[in-house]
């Protein structure tokens, strides 16, 4: 079993081990809750099937939609506000020399976040 990652180590893990950390996690929300794993697949609208693939660590790609059933059905939809973080416009949005908005960056400009 791999450690529990946070914001800073993240980029430690390669992304099946994330998979793996976020099946680990959904399985402990479920049992926090206090609910089987039929009730759980009932009150959040996933298979049961999906739901033992995930509590198993056995899925290699979990759906955002599914992730979305279960977090709501766990009250827990909040969390997800963080998922893709506010970021502000990019200068090179701007034409700087007639101050109107571009709709893409030029190619040859480069961000940092790539």
């Amino acid at each position: 079993m791999i450690s529990t990652f946070d914001r800073y180590t993240i980029y430690d893990f390669n992304d099946e081990a994330i998979i793996l950390e976020i099946c680990r996690k959904v399985k402990a929300l479920r049992r926090s809750c206090c609910v089987s794993q039929q009730e759980f697949a009932q009150k959040s609208g996933v298979s049961i099937a999906s739901v033992k693939r995930i509590e198993a660590g056995s899925v290699t790609d979990l759906n955002i939609c599914t992730l979305i059933k279960i977090m709501r059905a766990c009250g827990v939809l909040e969390f997800l506000a963080d998922l893709i973080p506010d970021v502000p416009e990019s200068p090179f949005l701007t034409d700087s020399k007639s101050g109107t908005k571009r709709k893409h960056c030029r190619s040859n400009y480069k961000t940092s976040a790539l």
